[in-house]
Formats: C-alpha cells, sequence, structure tokens
C-alpha cells in the first residue's frame, strides 16, 4: 500500500509495480488478478476493497494471519535544480520503525492458481521468488508473453532463471544499469532500458534503436511512470499471448513503446502512481493522448472507467490505525489532481 503525503493532504491507493500494472491493464479494459499474498489487518483490507473497486479479480489475493501488509511511504522535495521529486520511505515517521515490507506469496498459493488452469495472455513479474518463477514458468509454457521487469538482482540464480523465462525483460538504467551484462541476455526477445527523462533504447532481434521521452507538460509527480509505460506496451502488443510476438514488426512495437511513454508522461501531471486513472475518464485520457504535440497512439481497446472513491481519513504511521472501508482519493485531492 502506497501511503501518499501530497500537496494539501495524505492519501493512500494500492500501489507497487504489479499492483499498479494489474489496475492500469483493468482500466484498459483487460481482465486481470494479481497473486499476492496480504496480512489480514487494515491496510489489506483496503488493498483488496479498492482492487475490487477497479475492476481487478482479487480471487488469487491471500489474506494470511501472522503477515502484515507492506506500507512504503511516499513524500515529495525538491531537488538540486528546483524540481519537484519524490522519495520513498520504509519507516514510521512516528515512531521510527520499519514498516511492514513485501512477503512472497508460496509454492503452494502458486500450485493453486495453476489447478485453475486459467490460461493469462499475459504474465507480468517484478521480484524473483520461488513462486514467481514456477507461475512465470508455467505461464510461458501455456503461450503467455512473460514480462520481467525487476528492480534490483537479490538471488543471482533465481534471478537469471527469471531473465531467461522471459519473453520481454524491461529495467530503470538507474537501479541496474550498472549491470553490463544484463543489455547482452540472449533469453528475452525484447529488452527494454529505461533512462527517465531521456527516453529509452530497446533491443529487438539483436539491434539496438532509442526512443527519446516525451515531455510531461506539466510535472507534478514522476511516481508510477514505469508502470505506465509497462500496462502501454502490454496493452498493445500482449493480446494473444507470446504468438503476437511471432508476427510482431517494429511498427507495433514502436506503437506501444510510444503508447507507453506517452500515458507515462501524462500522468506527470498527477499525485500518485495512478494518478491519472482516477482524474479522468477514458474518453478524456486519450483525447490528451490526441493533443499531444508528439506522434502517439490512443488505446485502442475501450477501457473500464472506475466509479469514484469515497474519501480516505488517513494515519500515514501503520497499518492498523488505518480506518477500515475507506479507499482512494478525495475528492479535494482530484480536483488538485485535475490541473494540468
Amino acid at each position: 500500500m502506497d501511503i501518499v503525503e501530497g500537496e494539501s493532504e495524505t492519501f493512500a491507493a494500492a500501489g507497487g509495480s504489479c499492483g499498479n500494472v494489474m489496475a492500469l491493464l483493468s482500466f484498459m479494459g483487460w481482465h486481470t488478478q494479481p497473486v499476492a499474498r496480504l496480512g489480514t489487518d487494515n491496510a489489506g483490507s483496503f488493498i483488496t476493497e479498492e482492487f475490487e473497486r477497479l475492476g481487478v479479480d482479487t480471487s488469487h489475493i491471500t489474506c494470511t494471519s501472522g503477515v502484515r501488509t507492506p506500507i512504503v511511504i511516499q513524500r515529495f522535495v525538491e531537488s538540486s535544480n528546483g524540481e519537484r521529486t519524490h522519495r520513498f520511505s520504509l519507516t514510521c515517521p512516528d515512531c521510527g520503525a520499519w514498516l511492514p515490507r513485501y512477503r512472497p506469496t508460496t509454492i503452494k498459493h502458486a500450485s493453486e492458481v495453476i489447478e485453475k488452469d486459467r490460461i493469462p495472455d499475459a504474465f507480468f513479474f517484478d521480484r524473483v521468488s520461488p513462486c514467481a518463477l514456477k507461475l512465470s514458468e508455467w505461464a510461458r509454457e501455456k503461450g503467455a508473453l512473460v514480462v520481467f521487469e525487476p528492480s534490483s538482482i537479490g538471488d543471482e540464480r533465481q534471478f537469471q532463471k527469471a531473465v531467461d523465462t522471459a519473453h520481454i525483460l524491461k529495467y530503470s538504467h538507474d537501479r541496474l544499469g550498472h549491470l553490463p551484462d544484463l543489455a547482452k541476455v540472449s533469453g528475452p526477445k525484447i529488452v527494454i532500458e529505461t533512462h527517465g527523462a531521456e527516453g529509452l533504447r530497446v533491443r529487438w532481434r539483436s539491434r539496438w534503436s532509442t526512443l527519446p521521452a516525451i515531455r510531461a507538460i506539466h510535472l507534478v509527480d514522476a511516481a508510477g511512470s514505469g508502470d505506465w509505460c509497462t500496462a502501454g506496451i502490454i496493452h498493445a502488443i500482449g493480446e494473444g499471448g507470446s504468438k503476437a510476438l511471432e508476427s510482431l514488426d517494429k511498427g507495433r512495437l514502436d506503437y506501444g513503446l510510444r503508447l507507453g511513454q506517452a500515458l507515462a508522461a501524462i500522468n506527470c501531471g498527477f499525485e500518485g502512481a495512478r494518478g491519472a486513472m482516477d482524474a479522468l475518464d477514458i474518453k478524456r485520457l486519450n483525447t490528451m493522448l490526441s493533443d499531444s504535440t508528439e506522434d502517439v497512439p490512443t488505446l485502442d481497446r475501450p477501457a473500464a472507467v472506475p466509479s469514484a472513491p469515497p474519501p480516505a481519513s488517513l494515519c500515514h504511521s501503520c497499518a492498523d490505525a488505518l480506518p477500515s472501508g475507506k479507499t482512494g482519493l478525495s475528492e479535494n485531492s482530484k480536483k488538485r489532481a485535475g490541473r494540468v
């Protein structure tokens, strides 16, 4: 769960890269099912209820006693060049104790998901664990497009297995660019290395090319930009599973990349990793894509429009202080986020 200390108020949202990508793809019209392990605390209930409100299928989310739902606090600071940027905190601002951290799902949970035998078009994961590897290998075997977006390595042996399983490897140069061998891996069909405001480079059919960034008209919060980019790519080329790669040409690949970049740039004008999704409906979002000075595509699949959430009155110190049953942005923060 993300707790964002915004310009005029604090608000909460279900977060993490996987959570954001699942919510964004649901917004774009996909049926999404996160596989996650949460606690039986207020934060776990908050996340589950918000996902359900957004149309995300929560049947593979387990809430386990003895597990605390992970929490991250996002704060805004002014950078050395005067720009507003964000920082993440993993400690309680009141007592200084560590906030609950991510706990991977179990092999048993993975087996239960596989037994359902609902074959996905795409499988996305950003953390390596025995469960994630089991699910990614199963998804690939069943013909799904497997997308791996790590932010760290952890266990090197498991990390290599994850890379070998993926059709698409996407990573940030800031996080993993210090590993030159990562750009040379042979398993993934597509390798994407993002460079923030400088754009990205992509390796396809053994050739590297670059795409400049799409300028954010109004920079409020860059958090979640990578998740929007990933969701746009999956939306553009993921339907039909890994077979789509057989007929993929450079034009369609660039379409997905530019769509992802454009969505990321628009979201920078709103607070929160999914601020644009809460503030805009799909018609307005497509209008903003069309009005861009860049040659960018629009969303070509009808998207579900989430109902407006009730306001959240939050204590940002710990999970059990979170009022149960309250979700999302308040009306004030929605109005603030709408200034672009």
